[in-house]
Order: structure tokens, then sequence, then C-alpha cells
């Protein structure tokens, strides 16, 4: 099948046919250019600003309560976050909250909620220059390692110390340790 091209003479063109095709184009072109044109009030979009620009004091207990409403906010799927942001409480000092981990797992699924974390303490503790950090729980044991009790005889041993009746119970009943 051929296409057949319509073509039509317009005083414009000085008796030359122009192509009808053309005549769309044209006027597609100067819709534009008017709707381009237009002032820019009637098509300005509204831009929030959302950034907390005060700086009020907050405490412990704000920082505390402030979390627990964000936590309620989060959904099941970031069960281990929650766990993170519970085991420890939070530091204060100054405008500087610090949040402590106990792994590094913990520590990235709670940095992936660092961003929202962040912007919800401004708006909730009305302070933009809130500073965040998340670091691994560090225990202090002043320079010596932590024994790890594995065995049942270690555990064992570890009561006695703490209790020596454990000890004198077991001679009394001739309990053997496996």
């Amino acid at each position: 099948m051929e296409e057949k091209r319509v073509s039509v003479v317009t005083p414009k063109t000085g008796g030359k046919p122009e192509n009808i095709h053309s005549f769309n184009l044209k006027k597609a072109l100067e819709e534009t250019k008017e709707k381009h044109n237009e002032p820019r009030e009637r098509q300005s979009v509204k831009t929030d600003d959302n950034r907390v620009k005060a700086q009020s004091e907050f405490s412990l207990a704000d920082v505390s309560g402030a979390l627990e409403t964000f936590l309620a906010t989060l959904g099941e799927e970031d069960k281990a976050a929650k766990i993170a942001l519970l085991s420890h409480a939070p530091k204060v000092e100054g405008f500087v909250i610090t949040i402590e981990v106990d792994n590094d797992f913990l520590l990235t699924r709670v940095m992936d909620l660092h961003p929202a974390l962040l912007s919800f303490l401004m708006k909730k503790l009305n302070n933009g220059y809130i500073t965040l950090n998340v670091q691994i729980y560090v225990e202090k044991n002043n320079g010596e390692e932590k024994k790890r009790l594995f065995t049942s005889k270690d555990k064992f041993e570890h009561f006695v110390t703490i209790n020596p009746a454990v000890g004198e119970l077991k001679a009394l009943f001739g309990l053997e340790i496996e």
C-alpha cells in the first residue's frame, strides 16, 4: 500500500505546495512556546523547607523518648535495628548523640536507618544541629581480657568464686560436673 501525502498551497509559501503534516508540527511548536512563556507563578511548585533551624536543648530522657517513638514507627522487618537501638542507653554530650551497638551486623542495620533516624531526632527534639554517632559497644574491663566460660567445669568454678556455698553443696551431695 502506498502512503498518500496531501499538499496544500498557501499564500505564505508563495504558491509552493506544503505538506499538511508540517502544519500539525508548527501548531504543536507554537502551543509549546505559549505554554513555556506563561508566567512562572501559575506553574510554580511549592517546595517545603524541612530543615530544622532551631537549637533547642535536650536531655537523655528526651532522646530516649524520641528513640522509643522512632522504634514504634519501624516495621517488623527492622527487628534487628530495634534490638540494636534498645540494647544500650544512648549517650548525650551537648548536641552529639552516641548510640552503641553490640556487633558489626547491628552496626550496618542501624547505619541503614541513620538518615531517617537523624531527621526524626532533629524534628522531635527541635534541634537542627544534632550529630548522631553509631559505634560498636566496647566493654570497659581495665585492659584485662575477659575470660569466656565454655565448659561446665569453667562455669562451676566461676560460680564457686562468686558464692563458695555452691562448692560446699557439690561436696555435700557428691555431685560431679560433666
